[in-house]
């Protein structure tokens, strides 16, 4: 039936008839002795609005039909007592009072987009918006907006009070549970709220807000901690409503709380992953040089065999594989020293990051970053000095045989560069060289 009624009609009518005042609470009387065509279009907005019903419409004496009334009429006396619906549906109010006293209702629901305020002449949906309207409008958002973050409300229509119970999800930290009873009244509409941040964590924008569900916790959390003090479902809702503002700014401060220790866990783990990633890559480093460091001990067992070789030529070529193989295994420590090289780079670039930011950080991460940062250096440390021994000791097999082979065979060494030197000498002397 509310949308039946065209409350702006009826606002355009009762302007144009000079705002007659109220009889009663919900009837008014209108005489004219002089024919306005103004008035005949208040009579048809009248009429047209839904708004009431005529009990009188004297045209020069006569009663006649609001259905057969017609805008073009003239007249010389206009008679009109017209009775506004008292049902409830209609959104015409005397005053505020009586928007108040008719607001169990809107508890429950949005309060309606346009209604007209009698005494005020407020037009809801005229700009420029009157403080109180706009006020309204916030607190019957608010109140349905907090039904959907409270976890219990009363779903019985005919009850007197509306109750919204917030239950508090970490029992070690104080207050159980609280109650509103929310409510409204003219005192409540010289406050200013806002209602972005209840509506951003209605349940319905879950889809945008991935975090949503801590948010309503936090804000629960919150609600909770700051009218635990006050006493009473009315009075909480009262206050809460008048200080909406610094509850707002403690949700914000509890909000960034639980971010920072979010983000705290977060560079935490990826401290420890970074370690356990670094650690890893170096001891692949380690294994990959265990497995071919065997080539050391290898390669000193066929020196022995340079000293029991039958000749010059089994003992060169002996010594030429050994030389070989020094050389490939020294190539492949200078490959994991490059690889060293990366990762220690990479621990570097992952911990400056966060060792920069280190000041804000709480204690024990500090402490704990830097004892990764110690501990992994130690260890990159110890690794190059392996690295460094590892590859001397790679060339410590080619340097013996060499050393060996020469000296088992040093008198054909001596006699083949005597050799040598006699052919050179010919050379120059015959005017080759």
């Amino acid at each position: 039936m509310i949308a039946m009624v065209d409350v702006s009609k009826f606002a355009e009518a009762y302007r144009l008839l000079g705002r007659p005042a109220l009889a009663t609470a919900n009837a008014f009387d209108f005489r004219a002795s002089a024919f306005n065509p103004e008035i005949n279009t208040a009579i048809e907005a009248l009429i047209i609005s839904k708004a009431g019903r005529f009990d009188e419409l004297l045209i020069d004496g006569v009663d006649i039909d609001p259905s057969a009334f017609s805008s073009s009429s003239s007249w010389s006396t206009i008679e009109v007592a017209f009775i506004l619906d008292t049902s409830g549906a209609v959104p015409i109010f005397k005053s505020f009072d009586q928007l108040m006293a008719r607001s169990k209702s809107f508890v429950r629901t949005q309060v309606p987009t346009k209604f007209y305020i009698i005494e005020e002449n407020i037009l809801s949906s005229e700009e420029p918006l009157d403080n109180r309207i706009k006020t309204l409008h916030a607190l019957c958002r608010l109140i349905v907006y907090l039904a959907d973050l409270a976890h219990f409300h009363d779903e019985k229509e005919s009850s007197d009070e509306y109750k919204l119970v917030f239950v508090a999800e970490d029992l070690a930290k104080g207050e159980r549970a609280i109650t509103l009873y929310p409510y409204l009244d003219r005192e409540l509409l010289d406050f200013e709220i806002s209602t972005e941040l209840a509506d951003s964590l209605q349940m319905s924008n879950l889809n945008e807000s991935p975090q949503l569900f801590k948010e309503r916790s936090i804000f629960r959390a919150t609600l909770i901690e700051y009218l635990a003090a006050q006493f009473g479902g009315k009075e909480r809702f009262k206050f809460l409503i008048s200080t909406w503002s610094q509850f707002l700014i403690l949700y914000g401060n509890n909000l960034s709380t639980y971010l920072s220790g979010f983000s705290f866990h977060k560079a935490k783990q990826e401290v420890a992953n970074a370690q356990l990633t670094i650690a890893d890559q170096m001891s692949k480093v380690v294994s990959d040089i265990s497995g071919k460091i065997l080539g050391v001990p290898i390669s000193l067992v066929v020196v022995i065999a340079i000293s029991k070789a039958e000749g010059i030529l089994d003992s060169s070529v002996l010594v030429l594989g050994i030389l070989i193989t020094s050389a490939l295994l020294a190539e492949t420590l200078a490959a994991q020293k490059l690889q060293y090289e990366r990762i220690k780079h990479s621990r570097i670039i992952i911990f400056t990051a966060h060792q920069q930011k280190a000041h804000q950080y709480p204690e024990d991460l500090r402490n704990y970053i830097k004892a990764s940062v110690e501990a992994l250096t130690a260890n990159e440390r110890k690794l190059k000095r392996s690295l460094m021994v590892l590859r001397f000791l790679s060339w410590l097999p080619a340097i013996v045989a060499t050393v060996l082979h020469f000296c088992i065979f040093r008198k054909e060494f001596f006699y083949g560069f005597e050799e040598v030197a006699a052919f050179v000498c010919t050379l120059i002397h015959s005017g080759f060289v």
